[in-house]
C-alpha cells in the first residue's frame, strides 16, 4: 500500500524515530510505498528559519538525500491538488496551510496520511497513527 507522510511524521522519522507510534513504525518499516509532499520541505525550511523547530539544521537538499536513502518519493504539487483547497471545510481550530495542501494531495492521490495530527482526519483522508 502507499502512504503519504505528514511533515510531523517525516520529522520524527528522520530526527526523532523513537517518537513514532508503533503503527506508524510498522507501516514505514513494512513493504509499503511512502511519499512525502514537497510542501513538507517548504514547511520545515520556514520553521527552521523562524526558530519553530528544535532539530538539527538541515537543508532541503540534505532532506531530499535522506528521503532517497529511505526510499521515500517526493510528491510534487499539481494544480488540481491546489484547486481542492477551495472545497475543504474551514475549522477554526485547524487552518494550517501546509496541512491543507497535504490533505488535498492525499485526497487527490487517494492516499492515507501518516500523522499524529488527528484533526487532519476530519477532512476525509484516512489518518494513520
Amino acid at each position: 500500500m502507499k502512504y503519504l507522510l505528514d511533515t510531523c511524521a517525516l520529522i520524527m522519522l528522520v530526527f526523532e524515530p523513537g517518537r513514532l507510534s508503533d503503527k506508524a513504525r510498522e507501516i514505514i518499516e513494512g513493504e509499503n510505498a511512502l511519499v512525502v509532499s514537497i510542501a513538507s520541505f517548504w514547511e520545515i525550511m520556514i520553521k527552521q528559519q523562524i526558530g519553530k523547530l528544535e532539530i538539527k539544521e538541515t537543508s532541503a537538499q540534505e532532506l531530499e538525500a535522506v528521503c532517497k536513502e529511505l526510499d521515500i518519493d517526493i510528491l510534487q504539487t499539481e494544480i488540481p491538488q491546489i484547486d481542492l483547497i477551495r472545497k475543504l471545510p474551514r475549522y477554526k481550530d485547524h487552518g494550517d496551510p501546509f496541512d491543507r495542501l497535504i490533505i488535498c494531495q492525499a485526497q487527490y492521490e487517494g492516499l492515507p496520511i501518516i500523522t499524529s495530527d488527528q484533526k487532519m482526519g476530519r477532512y476525509g483522508p484516512e489518518v494513520v497513527w
